[in-house]
């Protein structure tokens, strides 16, 4: 659902500024969940503040930097051929060089990288 406002209450409204960074002449424009989204989401959001959702997001946390190396080392986001078979052979593959490099790594005793540090984190201590 979009809500137009008219341009006229817009260009000469005092707080534009903190509605929209827009320089134009048009008016805001905002888009709108139907009630039924907005229930859902509010729902979802519910649920993953709920003690069950984090440990559900913990489990999830897991694979996040499996996916990533196996993405940014292997090219996992992309398949070389077509059909699920070939597809799925490239996945497995793929997943054994993970393992590979994963045990060479832990056999020459190479570090882990650190979980990245926020600027603002820096910046406080």
């Amino acid at each position: 659902m979009r809500v137009r406002f008219d341009p006229a209450d817009c260009t000469t409204c005092p707080s534009r500024s903190q509605c929209t960074r827009s320089r134009g002449r048009s008016g805001r424009q905002l888009g709108l969940h139907t009630r039924e989204e907005h229930e859902a989401l509010r729902a979802a959001r519910t649920r993953q503040d709920s003690a069950e959702g984090r440990s559900l997001y913990a489990l999830r946390q897991g694979i996040e930097g499996t996916l990533s190396q196996a993405i940014r080392t292997f090219g996992l986001r992309r398949s070389r051929y077509r059909g699920l078979a070939k597809t799925r052979l490239q996945h497995v593959v793929t997943a054994g060089a993970l393992n590979l490099d994963r045990l060479a790594a832990w056999l020459m005793k190479r570090p882990r990288a650190k979980t990245r540090t926020s600027r603002l984190t820096t910046l406080l201590a």
